[in-house]
């Protein structure tokens, strides 16, 4: 093995991903000159030779792939990553770092030598970050070493085993192990790597030595960016030039930010200065005008400028000024951003972006001009030739690495959290809709792979692996709703569909229905009933109100339905339905209790045995926060007897509980195909449950309850009203404020999406017109949320008053195409590893599930 290819470690992971391709062939292969139709042969992970397309005759055997007409193109290398191994695997991980980068369309990923425990500053720590690294790589991975003072006689014994260069910081790094320098030990280390390849990386900021910290809104996204003007870049970028003029030795800037800086560089060039330029997908997409107040994970070093100064970055890579585009992937969990307090000064720098490098830069550099060929040298080429790679990688020739990047120009995806395989999905992308899908990756050894999830094929609706998933919902929906009941499952379907699989299991023709109604989910109810041909009879109260157990006992005496039907969480009007004492009033008038959880679950407290609930449905898109489209259900054997003994037949063969009972294992028969269920919804809702559970009920219960007073505060010092009179009723997940006088509600809702990309709702069914409606769940529900809407509704009171004609054009409506700033969690439609429900204490009682 090469000394260069010392530093290249590849995890065993990969063989098991994909399968092993000899050929691609492609009408778009982006060559170096051209792009045409062709077919690259492939050996031995190296590129054989490249033909033009269908150009020859198939050997028996010959693992062929065939993409049509996606681009097929050098495989995209990141020279600046952090990777945190060894000593910070919270931040992330080899493994997660290198999954997102194939998900990516990357194939070489640069590590650099901060930001782990140790940093790579001398030769044992070196050894230490290739241990790490073994084993547990998904692309290709080389490492930068480290400059610090005192360290020069550890470079060159670095060097020889591979490290292509080193970096350095000239002001203060948040990493304490990693000091910056000084110029005494600029010279020190220059004169020692004199005469060899290597290349020094600049973190090009320099103390300026006067700056105080202002007294203004540390929330307020201009004040961290005052204390960090570009004349810091501009200095050390003087710095910099001076010292790479001097030893004629190759030096590399780091992420430019600030374009003032640009006049040095082209001058030093002039001069022959080996000096060069990257920046970062965040300066080329975001601009400080755009980040909201509390906005701290848009929080970065050197920070991120105006919309000018973006433009200016753009122009300087038209020019070619600027060498490269990378993305300083440089991930931070979410209490490292202070989310809670927004403080941009406590908060830590750094911005996930690793996985959409390619769609970034496309998405904004075709409608500038840019071609394919400008990405290959901006994304390839020139990264391969400053990591020391550039006779492997970076291009397709014959006789170099077999990695590729086959992916779609023309194809819009939105940034999901689902889709994300870095460790923290927190990033300012989420919501932005982009151009350029990566369909594989191909690496050296000839190993396709999809992103998303390795090209793993989905599993059988009916294979065992399936079963077993299915049983760990049945048990997550067990401890979610604290029941015991066996007869629990999740409804391929959104929670309409279960409140309908409740009714038309539970309520036969001629069958008394009474239904609570006070929001437009009762009245959904009512409708479905009428359409079973029951007997429907409804007690009513105006939205905003609830049903007290006197209330309830008068329609039972009244009415003796057979099932009462009653919303535990109404959406349309905020409304929490006390729920202690039904049970027990049902069943000593001999009728069955139906609750839909559907906007409560896990924000509100619910026992379904203890409450002697005999239906309770909800939904996976709320707190659970996974993609709509499975239901969790559960009925107690009195509901349980009555829907399985029915005189007819329920009128839907989709939803009937004696098929999918048999489909869940509930009934102990051996299970049969009854239809096939949304099988990526079920890892989704797997998952969510489990994180859940891991949270812990009570935990969820209290978060949701504290956000939601903490909304209702702000929303009273705002001069709004809260919808629901009595504090015991209002729903900690979605909080109802009236319409307040003079404002149009719809106004008041473009105007947030508009401008801040916040997306509140009006009413619903009877509440239609008379309240808006802010959501808190699951994820979202974080006291940053709430500072944001409360800061943007403010901003609405003053500029949406009937008076004024809302203009989309107008100064405070403007917002970049595409920004999305909430942060909206969807989780993953594969699940790696195996989540287990081990036995938990059911709340308030002894037993376990």
């Amino acid at each position: 093995m090469s000394e260069k290819g010392k530093v290249m470690q590849r995890g065993t992971a990969r063989a098991e991903a994909g399968f092993k391709v000899t050929t691609v062939r492609s009408t778009r292969v982006v060559l170096d000159n051209t792009i045409c139709p062709a077919e690259i042969l492939i050996n031995d992970g190296k590129i054989v030779s490249i033909l033009p397309g269908k150009s020859r005759t198939y050997a028996s055997g010959e693992k062929v792939l065939d993409v049509g007409d996606l681009v097929v193109m050098p495989g995209i290398i990141d020279p600046h990553i952090h990777a945190c191994e060894p000593g910070h695997t919270v931040l992330e991980s080899y493994s997660s770092a290198t999954k997102a980068a194939a998900a990516g369309g990357i194939t070489t990923i640069v590590d650099m030598p901060m930001n782990c425990l140790p940093p790579t500053t001398t030769m044992a720590n070196f050894d230490a970050k290739l241990k790490s690294a073994r084993g547990q790589c998904h692309v290709d991975v080389a490492f930068w070493g480290g400059v610090i003072p005192g360290n020069q006689d550890e470079l060159l014994p670095m060097l020889q085993a591979g490290v292509p260069g080193f970096k350095c910081f000239l002001t203060g790094c948040s990493d304490n192990e990693f000091p910056s320098v000084c110029l005494q030990d600029l010279h020190m280390v220059m004169n020692e790597l004199e005469g060899t390849e290597c290349v020094l990386l600049f973190h090009a900021e320099q103390d300026l030595g006067q700056w105080e910290p202002v007294a203004e809104d540390p929330a307020e996204y201009k004040s961290f960016l005052d204390s960090c003007p570009d004349a810091m870049e501009v200095d050390a970028i003087h710095t910099i030039a001076d010292l790479c003029l001097q030893y004629k030795m190759p030096c590399h800037i780091v992420h430019l930010s600030s374009a003032q800086a640009l006049p040095i560089i082209r001058e030093a060039r002039k001069k022959g200065a080996p000096l060069t330029v990257e920046t970062a997908h965040h300066y080329l997409t975001l601009t400080s005008e755009h980040i909201p107040p509390g906005g701290t994970y848009y929080k970065c070093r050197p920070p991120i400028r105006g919309k000018n100064n973006r433009e200016q970055l753009w122009a300087a890579l038209q020019e070619g000024l600027i060498d490269m585009v990378v993305s300083a992937h440089n991930p931070c969990p979410p209490d490292l951003k202070h989310l809670d307090e927004g403080d941009f000064f406590k908060a830590q720098g750094g911005i996930s972006s690793l996985q959409f490098g390619l769609p970034l830069f496309w998405t904004s550099a075709k409608s500038r001009g840019f071609s394919l060929h400008d990405l290959v040298q901006l994304m390839c080429t020139r990264p391969a030739a400053l990591s020391r790679l550039e006779d492997q990688k970076g291009s397709l020739r014959p006789g170099m690495d077999a990695d590729l990047v086959i992916w779609d120009p023309d194809k819009e995806f939105e940034v999901k959290r689902n889709m994300i395989h870095h460790k923290n999905k927190l990033t300012p992308y989420l919501g932005f809709r982009l151009c350029g899908e990566v369909f594989a990756t191909l690496d050296t050894e000839g190993q396709h792979s999809l992103p998303g999830e390795g090209g793993r094929q989905l599993i059988g609706h009916v294979h065992k692996e399936m079963f077993q998933i299915m049983d760990e919902i049945k048990l997550g929906i067990q401890y979610a709703f604290q029941t015991q009941n066996p007869l629990t499952l999740a409804i391929s379907g959104s929670g309409h569909c279960a409140m309908e699989a409740a009714l038309m299991n539970a309520v036969e023709r001629g069958d008394v229905v009474l239904v609570a109604v006070n929001g437009i989910w009762g009245e959904r109810a009512a409708d479905i009933s009428e359409r079973l041909g029951a007997d429907v009879q409804q007690m009513v109260k105006s939205p905003g109100e609830y049903f007290t157990l006197k209330d309830i006992e008068q329609g039972l005496a009244q009415h003796k339905p057979a099932v009462l039907f009653i919303t535990h969480g109404e959406s349309s009007s905020g409304v929490l339905q006390p729920l202690d004492g039904l049970g027990e009033l049902c069943h000593r008038y001999g009728s069955l209790l139906l609750v839909d959880s559907v906007a409560s679950l896990g924000g509100a407290p619910i026992f379904m045995d203890q409450q002697e609930i005999d239906i309770l449905y909800s939904g996976s898109q709320k707190v659970l926060n996974v993609p709509p489209g499975t239901a969790p259900i559960s009925f107690s054997e009195r509901a349980r007897k009555k829907s399985l003994n029915r005189k007819t037949k329920p009128p839907s063969f989709y939803l009937d509980l004696g098929w999918l009972a048999n489909y869940w294992g509930c009934d102990g028969k051996p299970r049969m195909y009854h239809h096939t269920p949304p099988v990526n919804n079920f890892f989704s809702l797997r998952e969510g449950l489990a994180i859940l559970a891991e949270q812990g009920l009570e935990n969820s219960w209290k978060l949701h309850k504290e956000n939601c007073l903490y909304l209702h505060e702000g929303l009273q010092k705002l001069g709004l009203k809260l919808f629901v009179k009595e504090e015991v009723a209002r729903l900690p997940t979605v909080t109802t404020i009236v319409v307040p006088e003079g404002y149009d509600w719809k106004e008041i809702t473009e105007f947030l999406m508009n401008k801040y990309a916040i997306e509140i709702t009006g009413g619903l069914g009877p509440s239609v017109g008379k309240v808006l409606r802010i959501g808190l769940m699951g994820y979202n529900s974080t006291k940053f949320n709430v500072n944001r809407v409360l800061h943007a509704l403010k901003d609405a009171l003053q500029h949406c008053h009937k008076s004024k004609i809302f203009c989309p054009n107008c100064p405070h409506s403007q917002q970049g195409l595409g920004h999305q700033h909430t942060v909206v969690l969807q989780l993953g439609s594969y699940i790696l590893q195996k989540r287990y429900f081990k036995p938990i204490r059911t709340i308030g009682s002894d037993a376990r599930l």
